[in-house]
């Protein structure tokens, strides 16, 4: 059926939905809606591919709005919930204007991590470099972390300069062609990923929403030892 062949389209255009209604909860300080709604992007983000791998239909035209979604939900949102961190947490130092910046730069480089990822050739294995849901899930949870208290030290209200620093590390991450492994990736790529993502489920179960950032931000450093290591 023709309708059926437009469901991973429409997934895909459920996650800019959700997205800009995650954007519209967090400008009025709606802090678990707008945590919940990038949620429910991931999930879309993860479903519209499955399916259209799974029916066959994976065209041009799902390739270009995948992206133009991911840049708002993984991109302009995450920016947004930095910005978001330094204003209410924040003690004026860096100043919000400064914020502000590096959050809006941190969204361009999503930008040029999706249009890369269009154009890029080598084998999809494994991610070259930080995928976007993952920088954008590390953000979440760091706002999360906040918003309950659960930060454990790891919060712009002690640690301000982090307001900008998230997002040069992001940025970096975006960037720099590290070899990240995942679900498609051969054995010792997997174990990797799979180690350290129930090692983040036990610590959200735990510790809170902050194991979340801190699995994330230990993805890429892996990813940087495995350049000497070659473990995978």
């Amino acid at each position: 059926m023709k309708i059926a062949r437009q469901i991973p389209n429409i997934l895909t255009l459920s996650n800019l939905l959700f997205g800009m209604l995650a954007i519209i909860a967090l400008t009025n300080a709606l802090i678990t809606t707008a945590i919940i709604l990038i949620g429910c992007c991931l999930l879309a983000d993860i479903l519209d591919g499955a399916i259209a791998r799974r029916m066959g239909v994976a065209g041009e035209l799902g390739i270009q709005l995948d992206s133009l979604a991911d840049v708002v939900s993984f991109g302009v949102l995450p920016a947004m919930m930095i910005f978001y961190c330094g204003a209410r947490y924040g003690g004026g130092t860096p100043s919000q204007q400064i914020i502000a910046v590096f959050a809006s730069l941190s969204a361009v480089s999503a930008g040029l991590r999706l249009g890369r990822f269009n154009v890029d050739e080598r084998p999809r294995e494994y991610f070259w470099g930080l995928a976007t849901p993952a920088g954008a899930m590390l953000v979440a949870s760091w706002l999360w972390a906040q918003h309950t208290d659960r930060d454990y030290g790891f919060g712009v209200a002690e640690m301000p300069w982090l307001g900008v620093v998230i997002p040069v590390f992001i940025m970096i991450a975006y960037q720099v062609p590290l070899k990240l492994p995942g679900l498609k990736s051969p054995k010792p790529g997997i174990i990797t990923a799979a180690v350290l993502a129930i090692a983040t489920l036990i610590g959200l179960f735990t510790i809170g929403p902050i194991s979340i950032t801190i699995g994330i931000v230990s993805y890429v450093m892996l990813g940087m030892l495995n350049l000497i290591i070659k473990w995978y």
